[in-house]
């Protein structure tokens, strides 16, 4: 199993709101995997909670940091939309997998949480703080 998430500097992106949405979105992958510590039933459970937490969490940050993105002007915010909107739909599908009592999804979801936190960060929302680092 991969290590624990955790937010660590080299994931801020120099944008103060979305960095704290960002600890907290590790924060909830964290659950996830310290779920998945324990017996299989407990892992399961702790996965339905950290999907519905995360839909609930993930849809408020992409729509914050839609808000700031057209705010600032950033030039992709179109291509940053459909990154959202897809991975939305990867979490929806995660969702009800979990729902149909799926029981390799709490494994599947937590590489999932972490790879998209991971990758999502340093590959896109570090262009739009470096965006408005230039600005400035």
């Amino acid at each position: 199993m991969e290590e624990r998430p955790q937010f660590a500097s080299r994931f801020l992106v120099g944008i103060e709101q979305v960095d704290r949405e960002h600890q907290r979105l590790f924060e909830i992958a964290g659950r996830v995997h310290d779920g998945l510590l324990a017996d299989t039933d407990a892992a399961f459970d702790a996965a339905r909670a950290a999907v519905a937490e995360l839909l609930d969490y993930t849809e408020t940050h992409f729509a914050s940091e839609e808000k700031l993105m057209a705010a600032a002007g950033f030039p992709d915010l179109a291509a940053h939309q459909a990154l959202h909107r897809a991975l939305i739909a990867q979490a929806r599908d995660m969702e009800m997998r979990v729902e149909l009592d799926e029981r390799q999804v709490p494994v599947e979801l937590s590489h999932f949480i972490t790879r998209w936190l991971i990758d999502h960060i340093e590959a896109n929302d570090k262009k739009f703080g470096a965006f408005v680092a230039a600005r400035k």
